[in-house]
C-alpha cells in the first residue's frame, strides 16, 4: 500500500463520496442566517472548513457495519464539523491568532465579542442537531465537556516549564483526540456495529487523535503558514509547552535547561522565542516527537486491524481508514 501517496483525500474518501456531498449541502444550509450581520460571519466562518476528517471518519466507520447511509449520518457528520468548527473559532480568540485557512480569523475583523458569540451560536446549533437523532446528545454534549475541560488544562498548564509528557497527553487527548475517538465510535453505532466493535472504533480514533495533535504542535516549529493555512509560532508566545519543549528540556544540558525553564515561566522577548527556536532545530527534538505521532498511527493501525479481521468488512473502507491513520502525520495542514 503506497502511503506516499495519501495527500490526496479525494481518494481516500472514495468509498464515501456520496455521503460527503451530502453533507457540503447540509453545512452549506447550516452556514447561513437571515439577520444579514449573523450571514455575513457565517459565511466567512465556513471558508475554514477544511478535509474534514472527523466526519470522513464517522461515515467511513459507519459503514464497517451493515445499515446503510440514512440523514442521521450526515446530520451528526455535521454535528461534528460544527463542534470542531466551534472550537477553532474560540481556539483563535484565545491564541490570538491572525489566521485560519489562509483568511482573516474572526476576532481579527469583528472583535472578540463577535467571536466568542459566533462559536457559541454554533455550538447550541450541534447540540440542537444531535436532539434530532436518538442516543446522540448525551455523547456529543459530554465530548464538548471534555474539549472544554482540555483547553481549560492547558490555560492552567501555561508558562509551566515542568509540565510533564503524562500530563501533556491528558491535555491533547480531551482537546483534541477525543472528537476523533467519538466520530468514530458513533459512526460505528450508526452503522449497527456490536458494542465491543464500537469501544475499538473509539480506541482507534483516540490514537490517530494524538498523533494528529502532536503533528500539529511540531507544525508550530516549522511549518510555513502560507502551506499550513494558519498562524504559527503562536504555542511560544502563549506559554503553551508541547512535546517538542518536553523533549527538549530532556535533551540540553544542565545549563541551558535553566535559561529554558526561566523564559518559559514568562512571557518571551523575540529574541528569546527565537533561540527557543534554534535550540529545537538544534536537538531534533521535532524529529522525536513526530517519531512518538507515528507510534500512536502505528498503534492505532494494530487496533484497525483487529476490527477488520471480519471477512464481511469493506476493504476499500478498511484500506481508506489506514490511509487516513498515515495521513495524520503526512499532511501538510
Amino acid at each position: 500500500m503506497d502511503t506516499e501517496a495519501t495527500s490526496d483525500l479525494h481518494l481516500l474518501y472514495a468509498p464515501i463520496e456520496a455521503e460527503l456531498e451530502r453533507l457540503s449541502g447540509f453545512l452549506k444550509r447550516e452556514f447561513s442566517a437571515p439577520e444579514p450581520f449573523l450571514f455575513q460571519i457565517l459565511q466567512h466562518i465556513a471558508k475554514f472548513r477544511g478535509k474534514q476528517i472527523r466526519p470522513a471518519l464517522l461515515f467511513l466507520s459507519s459503514k464497517l457495519g451493515e445499515k446503510p447511509s440514512t440523514d442521521d449520518h450526515v446530520k451528526i457528520g455535521a454535528v461534528i464539523e460544527l463542534i470542531h468548527t466551534a472550537t477553532l473559532v474560540h481556539d483563535d480568540v484565545l491564541d490570538d491568532a491572525r489566521l485560519r485557512r489562509n483568511v482573516e480569523t474572526v476576532h481579527r475583523r469583528w472583535g472578540e465579542r463577535a467571536a466568542i458569540l459566533m462559536g457559541d451560536y454554533i455550538y447550541s446549533r450541534a447540540f440542537h442537531l444531535s436532539t434530532q437523532v436518538p442516543g446522540m446528545a448525551g455523547v456529543l454534549s459530554e465530548t464538548t465537556h471534555t474539549i472544554c475541560e482540555g483547553e481549560l488544562l492547558q490555560i492552567s498548564n501555561r508558562f509551566q516549564p515542568e509540565l510533564d509528557e503524562a500530563t501533556y497527553f491528558e491535555i491533547i487527548r480531551k482537546k483534541t483526540a477525543i472528537l476523533y475517538a467519538v466520530a468514530c465510535e458513533l459512526g460505528g453505532v450508526l452503522g449497527g456495529l456490536d458494542v465491543e466493535r464500537c469501544r475499538r472504533l473509539h480506541a482507534f480514533g483516540l490514537e490517530l487523535g494524538m498523533a494528529f495533535q502532536i503533528a500539529d504542535d511540531c507544525l508550530d516549529y516549522f511549518g510555513k503558514e502560507a502551506v499550513v493555512g494558519k498562524s504559527l509560532g503562536t504555542d511560544l508566545h502563549q506559554g503553551k509547552v508541547t512535546l517538542p519543549l518536553i523533549y527538549l528540556l530532556e535533551s540540553v544540558g544542565e545549563g541551558e535547561a535553566s535559561w529554558l525553564r526561566d523564559v518559559l515561566s514568562r512571557p518571551m522577548e523575540p529574541e528569546e522565542e527565537a533561540r527557543v527556536g534554534a535550540l529545537v532545530s538544534q536537538h531534533g527534538v521535532v524529529v522525536d516527537a513526530f517519531s512518538t505521532a507515528e507510534g500512536f498511527v502505528q498503534s492505532g493501525k494494530a487496533i484497525l486491524a483487529e476490527i477488520l479481521s471480519c471477512d464481511s468488512v469493506d476493504r476499500a473502507v478498511g484500506e481508506s481508514l489506514e490511509l487516513i491513520a498515515d495521513y495524520m502525520i503526512r499532511r501538510q495542514r
